[in-house]
C-alpha cells in the first residue's frame, strides 16, 4: 500500500480545547454503516443511550440545539471515544480533518482540510515549502474512491500533480504568474496576451462571492459590493500578496492535493484549473472586503476568513457549486480576461 501525503500530518494532534472542538458543531455528523454495526452489538443501555440520539433519517447524529454534537463533553472531548475507545468514533470523526482518496489498487493520496483551525495553522503559517512522503498505513476509514476519474494510473497522476505543485512552488513568481503557468501546464494555451476586464472581474466575483453565503443579494447590492472592491483592491492585494506571500501559496498547495486537482471535478484538467483559480480569487475578493470592514488584515483574521470561506466550499450547498457554475459558464478568453491578470 502507498499513501502520497504532506509530511505536516505526521505533526497533526488534535486538540478540542484549542478550537472548542469546532469539528464537533455546526454540520451533519453522518453515521457509517460500518460504525452502526459497532453500537448495534453494545450492551442494550449502551446501545439505546447512542440510539437516541440519531436523527429521523437513522442516518447522523441529532445535534443539539446549541449546534453541538450530543457526545461532546464539557472538556471538549467526545464521550464516546472516552468511554468505548476510537474504534467507535463514525468514520469521519475519525478520519477529520484527513481527506484521503483511493486512485489505484493501493494507491491513495492524503491530505487535510483548513475547516480545522488546529490543521490550517500547521499547514499555512509554515516558512517552508510544503513537503510530500509515502507511508504504508492508512489512518483513515472515510475514503472517496476517484479511481474511476483518473485516466492514467495512480503513479503518473500523482507525478503530474507534484509537477503542477512545483509550479505553484515557484517563489520567484509572482502569484498570478504562478496561477497563469498553472493553467497552461493543463492544457490552457493563453498565448495571445489578454487584457484583464477589472470591470467584469469585480462583477464576476460579487456575483460568486453573493452564491458562496447564499446571500440573495440584490443586483444593487452586487454592485455595490464589486464598486468597493475595485476601488480598493489595488492597494490592499499588494498587500496580500506581499505579507502572505507564503500563506497564500501554502494554501494553493494544500487546496489542490486536497481536492484531488486535476481531477477534483468531472470536466477535464484544463476545466479543474479553471475552478481552482475562481476558487483562489474568491479568496482575494473575500479579504479585500475583510480588509476594508477591519481597517486592517492581521494574521488572525486573514486564517478566520479563510476557515470561513473553506466551511463554505466543503459545507455550504451553494458555495464550491457556485465557484464551478462561473468556471463552466465562459470559454477560455472570456474566462482568462476576468480571472488572470
Amino acid at each position: 500500500m502507498k499513501i502520497y501525503r504532506p509530511t505536516y500530518i505526521r505533526a497533526f494532534k488534535c486538540d478540542g480545547k484549542a478550537c472548542n472542538s469546532r469539528c464537533c458543531r455546526d454540520w451533519r455528523i453522518v453515521l457509517d454503516e460500518e460504525t452502526r454495526e459497532k453500537y448495534l452489538r453494545l450492551p442494550a443501555a449502551a446501545r439505546e443511550e447512542i440510539f437516541r440520539h440519531v436523527d429521523e433519517s437513522g442516518q447522523a447524529f441529532q445535534m443539539q440545539k446549541s449546534g453541538a454534537c450530543p457526545f461532546l463533553d464539557e472538556n471538549f472531548l467526545c464521550k464516546l471515544q472516552l468511554k468505548h475507545g476510537e474504534e467507535f468514533l463514525t468514520a469521519v470523526c475519525q478520519s477529520f480533518p484527513r481527506v484521503t482518496y483511493k486512485l489505484g489498487a493501493e494507491v491513495y493520496s492524503q491530505a487535510m482540510t483548513l475547516t480545522c483551525p488546529i490543521a490550517a495553522i500547521l499547514i499555512l503559517l509554515r516558512d517552508e515549502p510544503i513537503d510530500f512522503e509515502v507511508v504504508d498505513e492508512l489512518r483513515a476509514r472515510q475514503v472517496f474512491d476517484f479511481t474511476e476519474r483518473l485516466s492514467m494510473p495512480a503513479d503518473e497522476f500523482i507525478d503530474r500533480q507534484r509537477a503542477a505543485i512545483r509550479i505553484l512552488q515557484r517563489r520567484e513568481l509572482s502569484i498570478n504568474q504562478r496561477l497563469k503557468e498553472l493553467c497552461e501546464f493543463f492544457g490552457e494555451k493563453i498565448s495571445v496576451p489578454v487584457d484583464f476586464d477589472a470591470l467584469n472581474h469585480a462583477a464576476a466575483l460579487a456575483e460568486v462571492f453573493g452564491e458562496m453565503y447564499d446571500a440573495s443579494l440584490s443586483v444593487a447590492k452586487k454592485n455595490q459590493l464589486a464598486e468597493v472592491y475595485l476601488t480598493h483592491r489595488g492597494n490592499i492585494l499588494v498587500q496580500l500578496r506581499g505579507s502572505f506571500a507564503v500563506v497564500l501559496e501554502n494554501y494553493l498547495v494544500n487546496e489542490f492535493v486536497m481536492r484531488c486537482y486535476p481531477c477534483a471535478f468531472a470536466g477535464g484538467a484544463a476545466f479543474n484549473s479553471r475552478v481552482f483559480v475562481t476558487a483562489y480569487r474568491a479568496i482575494e475578493f473575500a479579504a479585500v472586503l475583510t480588509t476594508i470592514s477591519k481597517r486592517r488584515l492581521t494574521v488572525e483574521n486573514f486564517l478566520e476568513l479563510l476557515l470561513s470561506l473553506n466551511d463554505k466550499m466543503d459545507h455550504s450547498r451553494g458555495g464550491m457549486e457556485a465557484i464551478k457554475t462561473f468556471a463552466e459558464l465562459h470559454d477560455a478568453e472570456v474566462f482568462y480576461s476576468m480571472m488572470i491578470e
